[in-house]
C-alpha cells in the first residue's frame, strides 16, 4: 500500500519539477524597468515546494527510523488511508475556492472561503476570524494599490 507521507510530497515535488520547466518558458519582460519577469514568483513558490516536501519526507524518514518497531506494531493492526478525510475537505474547499472567484471575484470568495474554512473546524475565537478578514483585506489593497494588480472581479459583477 503507498504511503502517504512519502506519496503525496513526492507527487508536488515532481509537478513543482514539471512546473519549473513551463515556467522557464515564460516570455522576458518587454521594458527594462521591470525587475523580476512573469516567471519569478511562480519559481520562487514551485522551489520552495520543492524544499518544504523534501524536509517532510526526510522528517518522515527520521521519525520512521526512530519509531520502527512501534511503527510496525501500528499497522499490523490498524492501516492508515491513503486519502484522510481533512485532505478530501482542502481539496474540495480549493476547487470551491476557484469556482467562487471566478463566480464573485477575489475579496467576496477569499471572505467567504476563510470563514467556512475557520467555521469547519469549529473555531470559536473572534480573534482568528478578524485576522483572516484582515489579511484578506490587506492582499486586495496590496496588490490594488502598491502593485497596481487588478484581482478577479468576478463574472457576476462587470
Amino acid at each position: 500500500m503507498l504511503n502517504r507521507n512519502i506519496f503525496f510530497p513526492s507527487l508536488i515535488i515532481l509537478l513543482s519539477l514539471i512546473f519549473l520547466v513551463f515556467i522557464s518558458q515564460f516570455p522576458e519582460p518587454r521594458y527594462q524597468d521591470a525587475p523580476v519577469g512573469a516567471g519569478f514568483f511562480p519559481a520562487v513558490i514551485a522551489v520552495l515546494q520543492i524544499i518544504i516536501c523534501s524536509v517532510l519526507i526526510f522528517q518522515y524518514k527520521q521519525k520512521q527510523n526512530n519509531q520502527q518497531a512501534d511503527k510496525q506494531k501500528q499497522q499490523e493492526t490498524n492501516e492508515i488511508p491513503l486519502v484522510s478525510k481533512h485532505s478530501i475537505f482542502g481539496f474540495t474547499l480549493l476547487i470551491g475556492y476557484a469556482a467562487l472567484i471566478t463566480l464573485v471575484g477575489y475579496l467576496p470568495a477569499s471572505l467567504v472561503g476563510f470563514t467556512y474554512y475557520l467555521v469547519y473546524y469549529r473555531v470559536k475565537k473572534p480573534l482568528y476570524y478578524a485576522i483572516a478578514w484582515i489579511f484578506v483585506f490587506t492582499i486586495y489593497f496590496l496588490f490594488g494599490e502598491v502593485f497596481v494588480i487588478s484581482l478577479p472581479e468576478g463574472l457576476l459583477f462587470f
